[in-house]
């Protein structure tokens, strides 16, 4: 198959996400914390095995029972993680509170506690408004209907980034994410790169967004490479980004819009 071809596809397989998401509307949920991808996973995948692996109510009935023991120190983190999956599958507020008031604590196993009060959430609306909502995670979180990314955008070849390039590339972005109803959260300036941290709608063409303001700056002497670093799964480190540079080759977890 033709790379035009998978990327045409890629792209209408990414608007019909969109497309369903904007559908959700007001039952949108979206995490809004910063939780490792590979966290969420397992958790998803612990709740497929207990879900498949015997009598789902009777588990979720004990759990009711054993809801304290979210707080006992005698009763150990694996448990405790089952626990959380099971009481965030029980339409209850008062189960509800507990979980969110376990959340609350510092604990190793708090991203587990913060997902089980997502999803223990999510099981209360839905069954208070009588539809579906649909869940939205993603490694860096969000907020409201908006997903959090980071970008990092690389100098060219040969070019140390000045102050006035920086105040450049802060105000053109500035600028295009507002009028795409996102906002920046955060952004950090170096020689060689700068990267931002942002929230845009679930909705919004990133491919679009991001080389309207590469070329934009680049009317003001072409000091940015086309090749930008955009995710949602987590920030990149000095380190990551560095190593991108020396080598030209794109950390394993990075996406980039094409």
């Amino acid at each position: 198959m033709k790379t035009e071809d998978i990327k045409n596809q890629d792209e209408q397989k990414w608007k019909s996400v969109n497309q369903l998401l904007s559908r959700a509307g007001s039952r949108l949920n979206i995490l809004e914390e910063e939780i490792d991808v590979e966290v969420q996973h397992q958790y998803m995948d612990l709740l497929e095995h207990l879900i498949k692996g015997g009598d789902f109510k009777a588990l979720r009935e004990d759990a009711i029972v054993h809801a304290q023991d979210l707080f006992d120190e005698a009763v150990d983190d694996e448990k405790k993680k089952t626990l959380l999956i099971l009481l965030s599958m029980v339409d209850d507020i008062s189960i509800y509170r507990s979980i969110e008031s376990f959340q609350k604590q510092d604990t190793p196993i708090k991203p587990w506690a913060t997902i089980a009060l997502q999803q223990s959430r999510m099981l209360i609306q839905s069954n208070l408004l009588d539809e579906s909502t649909v869940f939205v995670s993603t490694g860096l979180g969000g907020h409201d209907t908006l997903l959090r990314y980071f970008c990092v955008y690389v100098a060219n070849e040969g070019i140390t980034l000045q102050p006035f390039q920086w105040d450049i590339a802060q105000k053109e972005t500035e600028l295009v994410i507002s009028k795409s109803q996102g906002e920046i959260e955060q952004i950090e300036q170096f020689e060689k790169y700068i990267t931002f941290t942002l929230l845009l709608p679930i909705e919004a063409n990133l491919k679009e967004i991001f080389n309207s303001i590469i070329d934009e700056c680049n009317t003001y002497g072409n000091f940015l490479s086309e090749n930008i670093i955009i995710t949602n799964v987590k920030k990149l480190s000095t380190e990551e980004i560095e190593d991108f540079l020396e080598t030209k080759s794109p950390p394993k977890h990075k996406s980039r819009p094409s």
